[in-house]
């Protein structure tokens, strides 16, 4: 009996090293990707006046990027804001007027619509000029610029790339079945193939279907700490 029990135990010892060793040999590849990437592009048309940040320089959330040659759009609010005020002196004079009978109802109605068409193309004048200066939405770093000081461009035209200063993210594809044992807020370690460095991070989220044709499964990791040496792009290996 006492044989039997020792037997036992050495099969469940085994097995459980076993597994224990499956676990840590498990790897896959990876790509380092950024949780906060824009494409900043123009909303108007204008001339490139002024690019503040290029590419690799750090800025903070509030700060302006680029700024474009307004003289036009600030022109156009300043006529934009005159005809506003002759409207709502038009209708403030038809409103006494009309009190007095001296227009009709439909004359006083018109003068209402004029001022509504002044007030909705004011407010379009005033972001017109907002939108002059394209400003930081958050702290982060300039991946890439597609523009030049000088150089007109045209609406949604592409003009810079940024990533946030947040912590960066591992993408990672693996095969279904580590499902079995692999879970959110699992740790792992990094191997980055561009500096050799072995970084701590830990799995945030899992994809939410498998793929059929190769039964695999993408999930996410975000490592630990901001390191200084780690850019979105690069590549390793994940030691689950």
């Amino acid at each position: 009996m006492k044989n039997l029990f020792i037997i036992i135990l050495f099969l469940f010892g085994t097995s459980v090293l076993a597994d224990t060793t499956e676990v840590e040999l498990k790897e896959a590849r990876t790509l380092v990707t950024a949780t906060q990437k824009v494409s900043i592009s123009s909303e108007i048309a204008a001339r490139v006046e002024k690019i503040n940040f290029l590419m690799g320089d750090a800025f903070k959330k509030g700060d302006v990027l680029i700024s474009f040659d307004c003289k036009l759009y600030n022109a156009q609010l300043e006529v934009i804001k005159a005809d506003h005020r002759s409207a709502k002196i038009q209708l403030k004079n038809d409103k006494e007027l009309l009190d007095m009978r001296s227009i009709g109802e439909l004359q006083y109605q018109l003068s209402e619509s004029a001022l509504k068409k002044a007030e909705a193309e004011l407010s379009i004048a005033k972001l017109n000029v907002e939108r002059c200066n394209i400003v930081a939405p958050y702290d982060g770093k300039v991946m890439d610029v597609y523009t030049n000081v000088f150089t007109s461009i045209e609406q949604r035209q592409p003009l810079m790339d940024i990533v946030g200063d947040g912590l960066l993210e591992a993408s990672v594809v693996i095969p279904s079945k580590w499902l079995r044992w692999l879970k959110k807020g699992h740790p792992v370690k990094i191997i980055i193939d561009e500096t050799g460095e072995v970084l701590d991070a830990t799995v945030i989220s899992l994809g939410a279907a498998v793929d059929a044709a190769s039964q695999t499964i993408e999930l996410k990791a975000q490592f630990n700490e901001k390191y200084e040496s780690l850019i979105p792009g690069m590549s390793g290996i994940v030691k689950f």
